[in-house]
């Protein structure tokens, strides 16, 4: 008859010691600081710039013999873009299709030729982006600038 007892006064010490527990407080912790300094978080934003169109060299044409045709551009000079480390040249076709995409710090990204094609195939307004892009290094993330934009009307 001894175990009775024992499994009512098990449960009855737990309750007392939540119920304990559950009424103390723990106090707030405190400390002092004896110097001060001033904190300036250093924040900065950049915009990338489009490149200015009378810095920019390009040079674009449509040629056609018969009917064959060939569309071609080609950026001879830029100036770095502020705050820009790496320059791409894009080419869209009348369609909407980027027909290339090149980095300008190689001679072969500066220039795009269609190759000789059917003149249907080259007619209407093609558009070429010049942009400066910041890539972060050892990432790739990257930050776009704004694009200086031309065309070139094939007929």
């Amino acid at each position: 008859m001894q175990c009775k007892g024992i499994i009512w006064q098990v449960p009855a010490i737990i309750l007392a010691a939540v119920l304990l527990l559950m009424g103390a407080q723990v106090p707030p912790a405190h400390a002092k600081f004896n110097d001060t300094d001033a904190g300036a978080m250093a924040l900065t934003a950049a915009r990338i710039p489009a490149p200015a169109a009378n810095t920019v060299a390009v040079t674009k044409s449509c040629d056609s013999f018969l009917w064959f045709a060939q569309a071609k551009i080609s950026v001879g000079s830029f100036p770095a873009v502020p705050f820009a480390n790496y320059h791409e040249l894009k080419v869209i076709d009348p369609d909407g299709v980027v027909q290339f995409t090149g980095d300008m710090s190689k001679s072969s990204g500066r220039s795009y030729s269609s190759g000789i094609q059917s003149i249907g195939d080259l007619s209407g307004t093609w558009t070429y982006q010049i942009r400066g892009y910041y890539k972060v290094p050892n990432s790739t993330n990257f930050w776009a600038g704004q694009p200086l934009s031309g065309t070139l009307n094939c007929p």
